[in-house]
């Protein structure tokens, strides 16, 4: 949990970055937090398939 916090901090300060903004709205912190979570998924699969075990998604 505390790494998909981390990632989704430093995805919304890109955002704002790119985009220019000082102020997140509530759909930025819901897309961050959501594309945390899928690149953290998606380290464990490849993690896991690197490992040589598979994915059970």
């Amino acid at each position: 949990m505390a790494a998909r916090t981390r990632l989704s901090v430093e995805l919304l300060a890109a955002l704002l970055e790119v985009e220019a903004r000082t102020h997140a709205t509530l759909e930025d912190i819901e897309r961050a937090d959501a594309l945390a979570e899928r690149l953290l998924v998606r380290r464990g699969d490849r993690l896991r398939a690197a490992a040589g075990l598979t994915s059970a998604a």
